[in-house]
């Protein structure tokens, strides 16, 4: 029986097996279309729904297996004819039926290829039996190589590895997908069938995007900020961008899932933030009846004389009670907590107005502990960019610290000073307490490390993270019985 003409697609990245296939199928009378990738089949998959497809296993980026599940995904090819043609098929062990495979040749002799062939092209005459599995045509003559086993093993083996890390892991090829494992494609909210071969603006959504620019214009790991987390398919993610080696054109993208952890780090960032506020809420109530109090009494006077009062007495009295309005804005801005997930929202501090303001709040309740608190502030205008909100959390949790060490000194005290050092400024917290011993003072910023008796030891961590996102540093000298000195530093603003 004649075999009607068919539209083929062959791909395959050995050019001679290539050429001789086509002029094979040209002379039967088919319709021929060539690639020699699988980016190039895609491409042409576009334009042209073939009856049959020829397909190598072999083939850089992506090989014929994903093909054959990336091509049984699309809705238009489900029953398009897939016929695999490869060199290690008598040493390749796959479920070609799982795979949506209809015939299965092993590259030898080519005249025993050519009649494998044209009896694929004929088979579609009939229904396509998606029950059996197919039977490998054309390794009567062909034996088994050792090597090759070995080095499909071992890619086996490299691979299973790679589907099974709980880290994403992306390809990218001349901005296209070469490679999702599945966890990567979980957090994408799709299948690797539907994201391989795909250009990268259409497969991966614009956050992503947005995180691989970023990372891949960060400077240095030294002086790049830490990566900022992301929302991926419900998760909370942070993401890693590099590439393989400097020649190779193939991109990295690694998605670490950091969803527990920072759950964890808030349920710490809010026991650690309440601990902290423990040591001035009776200040704050102390510190809002005052305002309050003031801006009650002078409207009161007013309401009262305002028949007789002339108009400099009544701006008198207004500007009092807006001066206590401002006080009433300041503590409630202090008491706005800031989350370690928030994005720095950084503005042009005074140095000088910041601790003027922090001491005026805190200063009442640590008078009551019997600890004198001392500033030294130069003449001099100092401003930072920072965010206020974070830098009290810092400031708390220093101070808190201090206090903490203070507790069997005689005459406890702190100091907190601000001073400009070359291009950058620092705020200091001397306290005379205890000290830290030299072998302690190495661990302090490592999660759970604590030399109290209590405490969660991520206080400092946290301070930490938080500077570095507004691109301030902090550092310690401490020494035993003599006391603790910790240095915030912002470059110069």
């Amino acid at each position: 029986m004649e075999t009607a003409k068919k539209k083929i697609l062959v791909v395959d990245n050995n050019p001679v097996i290539l050429k001789l296939m086509a002029e094979i199928l040209r002379r039967e009378g088919h319709d021929i279309w060539c690639a020699d990738d699988v980016f190039g089949c895609l491409d042409i998959l576009v334009e042209v729904t073939p009856d049959i497809i020829f397909i190598d296993l072999v083939m850089p980026r992506i090989g014929g297996e994903d093909l054959c599940r990336i091509i049984r995904n699309m809705d238009n090819l489900r029953h398009c004819y897939l016929v695999i043609v490869s060199g290690i098929a008598v040493e390749e062990q796959l479920d070609y039926r799982q795979l949506g495979v209809d015939a299965v040749i092993a590259k030898g002799p080519f005249g025993e290829m050519r009649r494998h062939i044209l009896q694929a092209v004929a088979d579609t005459e009939t229904p396509r039996k998606t029950s059996i599995v197919p039977e490998l045509k054309g390794a009567e003559h062909l034996h088994g190589r050792q090597v090759t086993r070995e080095l499909l093993h071992n890619n086996h083996h490299l691979r299973i590895i790679l589907e099974s890390i709980s880290q994403g892991i992306i390809e990218l090829i001349d901005d296209r997908v070469a490679y999702v494992n599945p966890r990567a494609a979980l957090f994408l909210g799709s299948v690797r069938e539907r994201l391989l071969g795909r250009r990268v603006a259409e497969a991966l959504p614009q956050p992503l995007l947005e995180a691989m620019t970023a990372t891949a214009h960060a400077v240095t790991p030294e002086t790049s900020l830490p990566p900022a987390p992301l929302q991926l398919g419900g998760f909370q993610v942070v993401i890693e961008h590099f590439t393989v080696d400097g020649k190779s054109p193939s991109n990295i993208i690694m998605i670490t899932d950091i969803t527990e952890r920072r759950q964890m780090e808030a349920v710490i960032e809010a026991a650690n933030l309440t601990k902290n506020l423990g040591y001035v809420f009776s200040g704050i109530r102390h510190e809002i009846g005052n305002p309050v109090n003031s801006i009650k009494m002078a409207l009161s006077v007013l309401q009262r004389n305002l028949p007789e009062y002339d108009r400099e007495t009544i701006a008198l009295f207004l500007d009092r009670s807006l001066q206590e309005v401002s006080r009433l804005e300041y503590l409630l801005k202090a008491l706005k907590n800031y989350s370690l997930f928030e994005r720095p929202v950084m503005q042009e501090l005074s140095v000088t107005e910041f601790i003027g303001n922090f001491v005026g709040l805190i200063r009442d309740d640590f008078a009551g502990k019997k600890i004198k608190i001392h500033t030294i502030l130069p003449g001099d205008p100092l401003t930072v960019l920072a965010d206020s909100r974070a830098l009290h959390h810092v400031m708390l949790n220093l101070i808190t610290n201090a206090a903490d060490a203070l507790d069997e000194t005689s005459e406890p005290h702190i100091v907190i000073s601000a001073e400009r050092a070359d291009v950058q400024i620092n705020i200091k917290v001397d306290d005379n307490g205890r000290g830290i011993a030299e072998t302690d003072t190495q661990n302090l910023f490592k999660p759970f490390f604590t030399s109290k008796t209590t405490g969660t030891g991520l206080g400092l961590v946290i301070v930490r993270k938080m500077l570095l996102a507004m691109n301030g540093r902090i550092g310690i000298e401490s020494y035993p019985s003599i006391g603790t000195t910790a240095t915030v530093s912002f470059p110069g603003s």
